[in-house]
């Protein structure tokens, strides 16, 4: 994930004008899958992301807690140095990275929405300290401004 706030960027989208994007206001989220050669046909390299709201073409911050891998896209460079920050298992790599993801995406892909509910840990992975058993203060636990629990609403 590139989720800013668990990045390092706790300002840059949230509910009013305090952040850089004010999520209370319409906006258009854009997302780039950059290649090696700079065709549909080169190998999957980079995935951007960009803002438009009010005008304005606002580009994601970049991460401040990964020291010399910090960027403001996903690479496998990126992940790498995500995933040992944080512990986590570098699965992605059995899937081949991000070369690995654009052949999966020339296979092709179907959007699919869905509403539900996570009855296990009330989806604070998505906006709030994940996984419980970990100090908020550690790397990448906090994810977001949500106190958390059954009925949890953002601050």
């Amino acid at each position: 994930d590139i989720n800013p706030y668990r990045m390092g960027n706790p300002g840059f989208y949230g509910r009013g004008s305090q952040y850089t994007v004010d999520t209370t206001k319409p906006m258009t989220v854009v997302t780039q899958f950059l290649t090696d050669d700079g065709t549909d046909a080169g190998d999957l390299t980079e995935i951007r992301r960009f803002y438009l709201q009010d005008g304005q073409t606002i580009a994601s911050p970049s991460s401040t807690i990964l020291g010399p891998d910090d960027t403001d896209s996903i690479t496998d460079a990126f992940c790498d140095a995500k995933k040992d920050l944080f512990g986590d298992v570098k699965d992605y790599q059995e899937h081949g990275g991000m070369k690995g993801m654009g052949e999966s995406l020339d296979r092709g892909h179907v959007m699919i929405f869905s509403l539900w509910d996570d009855v296990e840990v009330n989806m604070l992975w998505l906006d709030s300290a994940y996984p419980l058993d970990k100090p908020v203060t550690d790397p990448g636990i906090k994810r977001g401004d949500c106190p958390g629990g059954v009925t949890s609403t953002p601050t």
